[in-house]
């Protein structure tokens, strides 16, 4: 029984972190990272 609850309470910290992640990641637009790159010679 006692094991049990440990994955229970695993799976309810999963679960808040994955909402906390969603709910925050979504705040902020999103855009385009425009930096020239440098390529080593002979690269295609």
């Amino acid at each position: 029984m006692r094991v049990n609850k440990i994955w229970l309470g695993v799976l309810a910290l999963l679960v808040l972190f994955l909402a906390v992640a969603w709910y925050d990641g979504g705040r902020e637009p999103q855009r385009m990272i425009e930096q020239p790159v440098e390529l080593p010679k002979g690269v295609k």
